[in-house]
């Protein structure tokens, strides 16, 4: 029950920047399916950094949200570990399934 919660509350977390994320991704693949796999290692640092850039924002701007999850026994290296990883799995998924 614990594990249903806590995902829960990362998806909660992820929503929040979901649509950015989702549309970079979209962008990403597009140049890819354009171009092939010659720009691959440009849009791999262009998916890296936007998710630096959307960390370093969405960190400033939802750091009073940290103690709503804290409370419920998840922490924000947590939260930022599994968006990230499971955003960064999800564009590979793609980048792989384009071709």
């Amino acid at each position: 029950m614990k594990t249903v919660r806590t995902i829960r509350l990362i998806w909660t977390f992820y929503k929040s920047f979901l649509l950015l994320s989702l549309l970079m991704t979209a962008c990403c693949l597009f140049i890819f399916r354009a171009y092939g796999f010659s720009v691959f290692i440009g849009i791999f640092w262009l998916k890296i950094t936007t998710l630096a850039i959307t960390y370093y924002f969405i960190n400033g701007y939802k750091s009073k949200e940290y103690y709503y999850y804290r409370n419920l026994g998840v922490s924000r290296v947590l939260l930022w570990t599994v968006t990230l990883c499971f955003d960064f799995m999800l564009f590979l998924f793609l980048i792989t399934q384009i071709r």
